[in-house]
């Protein structure tokens, strides 16, 4: 007698439930295979894109890896030092005339609280400096910071204008020192200070933020130019025959060559103006450049500057930098240049030195409109100024 709880085997099949039956129904074969071949088409080229992401991202770091990277814009100043390539101009009878007023007005204008130094989300400022020391240099240093400065310009980045503006910023301006209670040029700032000071001393005299420099000697100058194949200027028949190199329109000078170009200024009648609008010549013949270079050439290029660039931003920051550069379309931005201080701004003195006279506060008020599109200086009429004291006079702006 068979009770409930009984089992009853039997030698014939089991018949599939319905739950079973609903599985197995629509299954062939070659599903299984398709199914991985699916998987395999999403895995392998996610996979691909990982591997790549890896490679570029130690490639990166490999290369920033290469830069000298400084304490951000912090410095100590060691006052106790001799003044490096002392500058004691003499004012004769117009210094003892107005008893150093020029000079307290240098002085006022450097250290004034009165007109906050200007920035912008969307203005990204970076003085890129060009230092003349060199191994190949008699008489220089061999420090990079430990030599002056002939070249100084703003490169200023506005992402919301979608421009780049090249501000030079002239050698020669007469300026005062602060920490040191010194008058001098401003090429000899960096010498005694660093470039941290220098962006400073920049700072303190145009009201303005930077954000941070590069810096390169004139040696990594010389061979980055070689790298691209040289680079395509107007040079006059004056500094052409000066330095035995090619002149005319479009020639192209090798890296010894451009220096020799970018450093003359003695040709010219209005010196450092036409010296600075040559370095702005060349910085953008070599841009143009290395946009159609090779990744070969990109990649010796980068070998050859990183190695020897001094700057104050961090790795991070400069990762954050190219995100932006490549997402925003940097390379397409429109580029202007400017001189500063403009030629409204600014009156040539010989005394046993030469200097530029600076009309400071229109100066800065002028960079603060051409950065910013605005300014926080307000000018008094019928104000003394460092050029009206020294004699000077004020002449057309000839948009320079």
């Amino acid at each position: 007698m068979k009770r409930d709880n009984d089992i009853e085997f039997t030698n014939e099949p089991q018949k599939s439930t319905n739950t079973e039956k609903a599985k197995s129904v629509g299954k062939k074969p070659g599903d299984k295979k398709k199914k991985k071949k699916k998987l395999l088409a999403v895995l392998i080229p996610i996979s691909i894109l990982l591997i790549l992401v890896i490679v570029v991202t130690l490639f990166i770091n490999h290369k920033l890896g290469l830069i000298n990277y400084g304490d951000g814009l912090n410095y100590t100043l060691n006052t106790d030092q001799s003044f490096t390539e002392d500058e004691t101009i003499d004012f004769g009878e117009i210094d003892d005339v107005t008893g150093n007023t020029y000079k307290d007005i240098l002085k006022n204008w450097a250290l004034t609280t009165d007109a906050k130094k200007l920035s912008d989300k969307n203005v990204l400022n970076v003085l890129l400096v060009g230092s003349d020391a060199s191994a190949k240099s008699k008489g220089r240093a061999d420090v990079m910071e430990n030599g002056n400065t002939d070249v100084m310009m703003i490169v200023s980045i506005n992402t919301k204008n979608k421009t780049i503006k090249l501000v030079s910023i002239m050698r020669d301006s007469y300026l005062y020192l602060k920490g040191y209670d010194h008058f001098s040029k401003l090429n000899a700032a960096c010498a005694n200070g660093g470039p941290a000071y220098l962006v400073d001393v920049i700072e303190d005299s145009y009201k303005i933020e930077i954000d941070g420099y590069v810096m390169v000697d004139f040696d990594t100058f010389i061979q980055c130019i070689d790298i691209v194949g040289g680079v395509t200027v107007d040079v006059p028949q004056s500094i052409g025959v000066k330095h035995s190199i090619p002149y005319g329109n479009g020639v192209t000078l090798n890296g010894e060559q451009a220096l020799k170009f970018c450093r003359e200024r003695y040709v010219y009648a209005d010196a450092d103006v036409s010296r600075t609008r040559n370095q702005r010549m060349v910085i953008n013949s070599l841009i143009n450049k290395c946009k159609s270079a090779s990744l070969t050439t990109i990649n010796s290029i980068l070998d050859t500057v990183l190695a020897n660039v001094h700057t104050s931003f961090r790795k991070k920051d400069i990762v954050n930098y190219m995100t932006k550069a490549v997402s925003d379309g940097w390379a397409n931005y429109e580029v202007s240049q400017r001189t500063m201080p403009t030629a409204d701004a600014r009156f040539g003195y010989q005394g046993s030195e030469w200097i530029w006279v600076i009309d400071y506060p229109l100066a800065a008020q002028k960079l603060q409109k051409e950065l910013y599109g605005t300014t926080n200086i307000v000018l008094e009429e019928n104000r003394v100024t460092a050029i009206t004291v020294m004699g000077g006079y004020v002449t057309e702006d000839k948009g320079d």
